[in-house]
């Protein structure tokens, strides 16, 4: 009995002064050598240097990228890497790469002038701003005509921007007249001088019924058209041919 707990307390013994050689090495071959990694956020760059100077580890200063911050000024420390902590150990020697700061963003109301409403809220969205109120205007300046607040103004991020669209303006709306049984020659300058045109002319053979008479139409009668609209016609002929009169260029 004595001889087992002798060899207990023995290994108990061991385990101990192995945890304390493995403390002993780490704390002064290991930790020795290392520096719990400074906080550099929020500091100059000259100060930063100084410090790592001191802990004897190296500062790179990102000359390509900067971050912006509304909390930290332009020039001073906005990241860091590795990242600082008492728990993050850097060895003497190694390199801490940071990031300066640009200062808040600042964000400018872009020129839309002439660009259609979807790229428009499209690049409001790009630049961290939203789309307000849409007003549309019969304008024969097609797109954005303006902005509110206007072009170039500074914004804060996710203001909303209204804008004034201009569109083309429709073109007036008539009701299809009856152009049956009427002579395609007096037809055609009526619908003329509304700003309608005839498009197309068929001709087709049509017994009792006289040349140049229209037999057919389309649109319909009473239907909507517009200048925008094609008009065609079937008149009649004596003989029934593949004939198609385009109107005058």
């Amino acid at each position: 009995m004595k001889g087992c707990l002798s060899n207990i307390v023995f290994a108990v013994l061991v385990v101990l002064a192995f945890g304390f050689s493995t403390y002993v090495w780490f704390s002064f071959f290991v930790r020795g050598k290392s520096v719990s990694t400074p906080n550099l956020i929020g500091k100059s760059a000259s100060d930063a240097k100084a410090i790592c100077s001191d802990l004897g580890v190296n500062l790179t200063v990102d000359p390509e990228h900067r971050r912006n911050s509304d909390r930290i000024a332009a020039g001073d420390v906005a990241w860091q890497s590795p990242t600082p902590g008492t728990t993050n150990l850097i060895k003497r020697g190694a390199t801490i790469r940071v990031e300066l700061s640009s200062g808040p963003l600042i964000l400018r109301v872009p020129d839309f002038a002439g660009e259609r409403a979807g790229t428009a809220v499209l690049r409001l969205g790009q630049q961290n701003l939203k789309p307000g109120s849409m007003s549309y205007v019969d304008s024969p300046q097609q797109g954005v005509l303006g902005a509110d607040p206007p072009k170039a103004t500074v914004v804060s991020a996710q203001t909303p921007v209204s804008l004034l669209v201009g569109v083309a303006t429709p073109a007036p709306t008539f009701v299809m007249p009856d152009l049956i049984d009427h002579p395609l020659d007096q037809v055609r300058p009526y619908l003329e001088s509304h700003g309608l045109i005839v498009s197309t002319v068929k001709f087709e053979a049509y017994p009792g019924i006289r040349d140049g008479i229209i037999i057919r139409q389309f649109p319909l009668r009473g239907a909507p058209v517009s200048a925008r609209d094609p008009i065609t016609v079937v008149v009649s002929r004596q003989e029934e041919t593949a004939i198609v009169e385009q109107p005058p260029g």
